[in-house]
């Protein structure tokens, strides 16, 4: 349960940021340094501790679908029609 969470969290996160590029493309965003696990603390991206696992094992996976970018990719969240959700 806790994986489909926050793979659910993951996918909002990521749709955020695709929208704010899509809404601001005459500006070219940096989204270096952000994430769904992390806050802004004195004008600074920072991790809180109780995280710092999750964000690493997150960094793992990423690398690992990285390596096999076709295996366990299944179409959802309205990617086959276009964003037009």
């Amino acid at each position: 349960l806790g994986k489909k969470v926050l793979g659910g969290i993951k996918y909002g996160f990521d749709n955020a940021v695709a929208q704010l590029k899509i809404a601001n493309l005459g500006i070219e965003l940096k989204t270096e340094g952000t994430g769904m696990l992390r806050k802004v603390e004195n004008g600074q991206f920072v991790i809180l501790e109780k995280y710092k696992q999750m964000e690493m094992e997150e960094d793992d996976e990423e690398v690992e679908e990285d390596d096999n970018p076709e295996e366990d990719h299944e179409e959802g969240h309205d990617e086959s029609n276009g964003g037009d959700a």
